[in-house]
């Protein structure tokens, strides 16, 4: 399952980032999303292009393309 199956207000953890490109990995990490972190999707926006996360209490907006490298699992 990735960031784009989950339902608005669904509460997830995060299980993999491989997919993605290390750079992005390390920015992603910088603001709390890494390996086993707890995600709460917010809204979807911009006709579906945009995923807005919650960790941490910090509000994030993410790309779909990379929603969909994102794994998670229930907690």
């Amino acid at each position: 399952m990735n960031i784009t199956d989950m339902k608005k207000l669904e509460v997830k953890q995060v299980v993999s980032l491989k997919k993605l490109n290390k750079k992005y990995t390390e920015r992603l990490m910088d603001v709390g999303v890494y390996e086993s972190a707890i995600v709460t999707l917010l809204n979807i926006i911009a006709m579906g292009r945009l995923y807005l996360l919650e960790v941490d209490d910090i509000e994030i907006c993410i790309r779909r393309e990379d929603a969909l490298l994102i794994e998670v699992k229930n907690i």
